[in-house]
């Protein structure tokens, strides 16, 4: 129950000190200009993406005891998962009717997930240290296939599409795929070197991740704005379906059958388990603003999926011990 409320609380305080402190810029109590805002929110974020996370996650593969060659499949994990979450956003957007605008942020909600900041924090708060690095390994793809698929798929479905064929020609290795993958492979030959690994990075590796987390939603904060979710209800409960039913019982079945749960008493399951049931990410935001989507039907959905993480946490912590 500790880790539980520690969970919610770092996720929804930082969300709420993020966006208090934008309403306190807008009404003249803190004074600050909207450019020193949104380059603060873009600090906050890259020192989370280019440095704390990096390290966090090069820290932990270091201390991994011995990693299991089946866990190079962590990685086809995720791509797996994003790929179902966006096909059963399609076929969800079909079945409610929607238009080509709604159609596509549908998909962004699909497809985007939570995982760098909530799913990382659920890890370390509920498994500890050592899944920092499953984490890492599991989203090593995130932002080649964001980038590469998911933003030609989302401008595919834009009021201004004009019949154009969808192209996946833009393919580009993000730097931050560039970070995450040095990081990774310094971990990795530190621990086949057999280098000791000193106590306190054990911890360091910790906090860092728990910082990250807190830093990343309070630039969340910063940008959010609160949509009427009772107009998007419908697909909102949607996307928690697709989240937190649909693909958490496929990518967990699929890890499974490659035989996680043998593995280290089943932490790569359980990792597993925890980010395949994370809420959308606030970058599913992102495109439907950029190709003039439904901006409010994705904003309503990230909030409700978020709220949701309520009844999800403790559902996790009743499950992991099962598996």
């Amino acid at each position: 129950m500790d880790r539980l409320l520690l969970t919610l609380g770092i996720i929804f305080v930082s969300l709420t000190a993020g966006y208090a402190f934008r309403h306190a810029v807008a009404v003249g109590r803190v004074r600050l200009s909207g450019e020193a805002l949104v380059l603060a929110r873009r600090r906050l974020q890259t020192t989370a993406v280019f440095v704390l996370i990096p390290v966090s996650a090069m820290l932990s593969l270091w201390g991994l005891p011995s990693p299991d060659t089946r866990l190079l499949a962590l990685p086809l994990l995720g791509l797996t998962a994003w790929v179902w979450g966006g096909a059963l956003s399609l076929l969800f957007a079909r079945l409610l009717k929607l238009d080509r605008a709604q159609t596509g942020s549908l998909y962004c909600c699909g497809t985007f997930t939570n995982i760098g900041a909530v799913g990382s924090l659920v890890c370390v708060l509920f498994l500890g240290e050592s899944a920092i690095a499953l984490v890492a390994l599991y989203r090593l793809c995130e932002e080649l296939f964001y980038f590469s698929v998911s933003f030609p798929i989302a401008r595919w479905y834009s009021r201004e599409n004009d019949g154009r064929r969808l192209s996946f020609r833009n393919l580009r290795f993000d730097p931050i795929l560039k970070v995450v993958l040095s990081a990774l492979l310094l971990g990795i030959a530190l621990n086949l070197l057999h280098v000791p690994r000193p106590e306190f990075c054990g911890h360091l590796a910790s906090g860092f991740m728990i910082l990250a987390t807190v830093l990343f939603l309070f630039a969340i904060g910063l940008s959010l704005k609160l949509a009427s979710l009772t107009r998007y209800t419908r697909q909102s409960l949607a996307v928690c379906i697709i989240k937190f039913i649909g693909v958490p019982l496929l990518i967990t079945g699929l890890a499974e059958c490659i035989g996680y749960g043998a593995i280290d008493n089943g932490l790569p399951l359980k990792v597993v388990a925890v980010l395949s049931a994370m809420p959308v990410a606030m970058t599913a935001l992102v495109p439907p603003s950029l190709f003039r989507l439904d901006l409010d039907l994705a904003n309503a959905c990230w909030i409700f999926s978020t709220l949701a993480l309520v009844a999800v946490l403790p559902a996790l912590l009743v499950i992991l011990p099962l598996l």
